[in-house]
């Protein structure tokens, strides 16, 4: 490979955050070289361009990139995408991340396969264990790939390339403006604020039908520290980090998700046109689109066309293997039906969550956002 990969590292005022990514980096295999760009953001102190002047990298040239002025995260990182004059691709960190000892080989030979892929928006190296929307349990479906691919950016540990990143730039370049709530796009990231660059990126992939590559074994995971969008120290949202080395991968993704963490493939195993059919397992959809089928858990004054029972995971083989039951619903939303509510095979709670009280799951997350909603007033 003669690939010309960059690392940037972005941060702003925590030196310790910094030094975490650092060592994780330090830490990691590479079978060459690689040059590292740390970009920091002016906070009116100087003590993370000391530190990150001082630190030893030991596999290259190392490259600080101090700012004069603030930017705000928005800018900040969207100012990382114009290394992409100099690189092929370049790794882009914040501080509140650390990565996989193998997270390298990962990437480089990702971008080796998709950087010429017009499907392709950039390469994920974090892997969701959440449906980022509404923080129910997320278990994409296995294949025998590495990967998958879905239609949503990534922001803790991603990899862009220059070809995908110029045809992002430039569409962003005429939507960069504040947007409302839109029917197509999940709700939450429209209320984002306007520091986000990543709600941009995401309802880029979603209008543009753009995937970015996802690992089913996480690359990178959060680094459990405050920062501009997260005040809260949690761990809900972190994943599983790939431990020790692995130097080949599989990169022949037959699985494909959308912007609201839905298999694509559930039309076409249930004879649908995908234009025609709203699948919201996940319950954060809403068919805003009115769309005449609609998959969902729950009860409604539809006619039912099929529906499913929950037994298997995830929830996607429970179609696949025509299990019937009365937890997953398939609508006719032109024909009503005041039909009673069946009896559930097993309460949502208890398929998410098995190895947990489900009334101390409920109860621990009302508790968690009363702490949040209380804090913030």
């Amino acid at each position: 490979m003669n690939l010309n990969i960059a690392i940037c590292c972005v941060a702003y005022n925590r030196p310790d955050s910094l030094k975490n990514l650092l060592d994780s980096l330090s830490d990691s295999y590479y079978p060459h070289d690689v040059p590292l760009i740390i970009s920091i953001d002016y906070s009116g102190k100087n003590d993370v361009e000391t530190f990150a002047k001082g630190y030893d990298w030991k596999y290259g040239e190392k490259r600080i990139i101090a700012h004069e002025k603030n930017l705000g995260l928005r800018n900040h990182i969207l100012s990382c995408g114009d290394l992409l004059k100099e690189y092929d691709a370049v790794i882009i960190l914040e501080d509140d991340v650390v990565v996989a000892p193998s997270y390298f080989y990962f990437t480089e030979q990702c971008v080796e396969k998709y950087k010429d892929n017009d499907a392709i928006a950039g390469i994920s190296l974090f892997s969701f264990p959440l449906n980022h929307y509404n923080q129910v349990p997320f278990y994409p479906l296995k294949s025998d790939s590495d990967v998958y691919l879905m239609k949503i950016a990534q922001s803790w540990g991603q990899v862009w390339m220059k070809k995908s990143w110029k045809a992002f730039r430039e569409w962003y370049d005429q939507h960069d403006d504040e947007f409302e709530v839109m029917p197509h796009l999940p709700e939450k990231i429209c209320h984002w604020p306007k520091s986000s660059w990543l709600k941009y990126h995401v309802r880029y992939c979603i209008e543009k039908e753009k995937y970015f590559v996802y690992p089913y074994d996480s690359m990178t995971t959060d680094n459990v520290v405050p920062g501009v969008h997260c005040q809260t120290v949690t761990t809900y949202e972190q994943a599983h980090l790939m431990y020790g080395p692995k130097e080949g991968f599989v990169l022949n993704p037959t699985v494909k998700y959308d912007g609201f963490f839905e298999n694509e493939a559930i039309p076409e195993w249930l004879g649908i046109d995908a234009k025609d059919i709203c699948v919201d397992f996940y319950g954060y959809n809403g068919n805003k689109l009115h769309k005449r089928f609609w998959l969902t858990r729950e009860v409604l004054p539809y006619k039912i066309v099929k529906s499913f029972a929950l037994q298997m995971k995830p929830y996607e083989w429970n179609i696949i293997k025509d299990i019937p039951g009365e937890d997953l619903f398939l609508y006719d939303t032109t024909i009503a039906d005041n039909h009673k509510k069946e009896e559930r095979t097993i309460e949502f709670a208890r398929y998410i969550y098995p190895l947990t009280n489900a009334r101390e799951v409920i109860l621990s997350g009302i508790k968690f956002q009363l702490k949040k909603f209380l804090k913030l007033r």
